[in-house]
This record gives C-alpha cells, structure tokens and sequence, in this order.
C-alpha cells in the first residue's frame, strides 16, 4: 500500500492513499449519494411544501457522501500500482559483478 509521510510539528504521520480504481469508486458513489438525497430531499421538501426540509435531507446527503469518500477506507486500496525499484536496488548486479570477478581470479 502506498502509504505518505506528513510532519506536522515534529510529529510523523503515515497515511494510506487510494489508488486509481479506488478514486474511480469514490467518485462514482460521490455521484450516486448526493444524487440520491437530491431526488429524496426534492420529493421530502415538494410534499412538506419546506425548502428548510430539502435542505436539511440534502446537507445529511452531503456529510454522508463525505464521511463514505474522503477517509481513504481500504476499499479504496486495493489495486496498488507497481512502482519500480529504488534506484539503490541497482547495487546488487553490481555484487554480481564482483563474486564474478572473484570466481576469473581462482581460476587464474
């Protein structure tokens, strides 16, 4: 998991990112949740004959959609993308190298 480091007054923070898929279902259910208590919160308000009750049905919508999205729950996680290696890694054929330049100098 792709995880970033925040510093905020010398203390650490790790936290998990979404992936691409993930930010593709988040969007999608962003959508579909503000668009279903739009729908409900018209009908709730056009049968109260209260723009307040519409209001209040849409804002529930709101908060729901943000506390189902903006976390990055880890079903937002789980098509990590392969990264390449860290520059560093390109020692070890390096190594290689070496154990055979030492195997050229025993047959010497």
């Amino acid at each position: 998991a792709v995880v970033s480091t925040q510093s905020t007054g010398g203390i650490e923070f790790h936290m998990p990112e979404m992936d691409f898929e993930g930010q593709k279902l988040a969007e999608i259910l962003q959508y579909v949740i503000l668009g279903v208590f739009g729908i409900v919160g018209f009908i709730w308000g056009y049968l109260c004959e209260s723009f307040e009750q519409t209001f209040y049905v849409v804002a529930s919508g709101a908060l729901i959609a943000s506390m189902v999205v903006l976390p990055p729950w880890p079903i937002y996680r789980k098509n990590p993308l392969p990264f390449h290696p860290v520059a560093g890694s390109l020692k070890k054929p390096a190594v290689a190298a070496t154990n055979k330049n030492k195997s050229n100098k025993k047959k010497n």
